[in-house]
């Protein structure tokens, strides 16, 4: 794929994007009949920011090589290298609280939730594996066509 297609293909990326969270937006704004407390702890709003921003991070990249503002090929120091096989494992949880419940109650799940990935962390290297990076999130997971399906 040339760098002009690249870039095509993250703009309309970012495009779908934009219009997904848009109408996360107006969704949960008419879910939540004016009450902003509701509208700011829905999940699908975080899910559809984080979506944008990683289109808009691919965007981003996409444009450096069409204005020539990176090299096409970058030699690679074998010494500075990273020598790691790595595999990515994931743990997905569904937690709920009761409708009458106060919504903090599932940002203190978050809180649980990214605890436990940084006591995972703690644990991995202890047991000598590399983690050089780990994240925790919330909301609807995006697999991004991972699962072999057109996002189209």
């Amino acid at each position: 794929m040339s760098d002009v297609e690249a870039l095509r293909e993250a703009t309309e990326g970012l495009h779908r994007r934009v219009s997904e969270w848009a109408a996360a937006v107006i969704g949960v704004a008419e879910e939540s009949g004016g009450d902003s407390t509701d509208a700011l702890s829905d999940p699908r709003l975080e899910a559809a920011q984080d979506s944008f921003y990683e289109s808009l991070a691919d965007f981003e990249e996409s444009t450096l090589p069409v204005l020539g503002l990176v090299p096409q090929e970058q030699p690679v120091d074998s010494d500075a290298a990273l020598a790691l096989t790595a595999d990515d494992f994931f743990l997905h949880f569904v937690v709920g609280v009761p409708e009458d419940a106060p919504s903090p109650r599932l940002d203190d799940a978050f809180e649980i939730v990214h605890q436990a990935g940084h006591d995972a962390a703690e644990r991995l290297m202890d047991a000598g594996f590399e983690v050089p990076t780990f994240a925790a999130s919330r909301g609807e997971l995006d697999l991004g066509g991972l699962d072999g399906e057109d996002d189209t």
